[in-house]
């Protein structure tokens, strides 16, 4: 799931980035949710709550000062979401790319320009750093997804086994961790009772087994052979 936000103070204009992206979505099978600001204050605000968004679209008052100095005050608080500028005058283009946005669009927006960009941004959005987190002896921990090899389900605890050797463990079910890694830019395949396994770590397979990049043999359990040999299979693109 790509989380992108959109803040336009013409509302027009915020309406017909939200269809674009929309659209784009719809023809590439990428799921989104977009929430729409119509204020950089809102926006911000909804960031300092907590709010983490993969991509935004900001297009209120860019070709001012006030337009570089909103981008300072979210790259403040988030320093990794995407962002693409939309405006009409690129007076502030040098400032604002020293504040590492993502591109520029210019009003009035060319549909094919769109398209291509958000496509690059998605690439970008599934190659970075994203995190699996759990709370702990009342703290909270951040893995990032890609070095996870596996979660294995111990009785009411789970363990993360990460490609490093190292180890964390957390009171849970693997049923919910699941759960909450299946809208993930990466995705994790269930291939046991006991088992959750990073798909991008996967070095080979046969119906009843798998081999992890570091050398070690996990089991297919039957009653999930089916499933797993589709969703590995629909990863492949085959």
């Amino acid at each position: 799931m790509v989380k992108v936000a959109i803040c336009d103070n013409k509302l027009i204009l915020a309406a017909q980035t939200e269809a674009l992206i929309f659209d784009i979505c719809k023809i590439r099978g990428i799921p989104v949710e977009v929430d729409v600001f119509h204020d950089d204050g809102m926006l911000r605000k909804e960031i300092r709550r907590g709010t983490k968004y993969d991509l935004l679209y900001l297009g209120c008052r860019t070709e001012t000062e006030q337009g570089v100095e909103a981008a300072k005050q979210i790259r403040a608080i988030d320093n990794n979401v995407l962002i693409i500028y939309m405006s009409a005058c690129d007076k502030q283009i040098v400032k604002l790319f020293r504040l590492n946005i993502f591109a520029f669009i210019r009003k009035p927006v060319e549909q094919r320009l769109f398209y291509e960009i958000f496509l690059e941004a998605n690439q970008k959005i599934c190659e970075n750093n994203f995190y699996f987190t759990f709370h702990f002896k009342y703290e909270e921990y951040k893995l990032p997804c890609k070095e996870i090899l596996y979660f294995e389900s111990m009785g009411k605890k789970i363990k993360v086994n990460l490609q490093n050797g190292e180890e964390e463990i957390f009171v849970g079910k693997l049923s919910d961790v699941e759960d909450k890694l299946s809208d993930g830019k990466i995705p994790f395949l269930r291939i046991h009772q006991s088992y959750l396994v990073n798909y991008y770590l996967i070095k080979s397979r046969t119906k009843t087994g798998i081999t992890l990049v570091n050398g070690l043999k996990l089991p297919i359990s039957t009653e999930r052979q089916k499933k797993f040999a589709f969703g590995y299979s629909r990863l492949l693109g085959c």
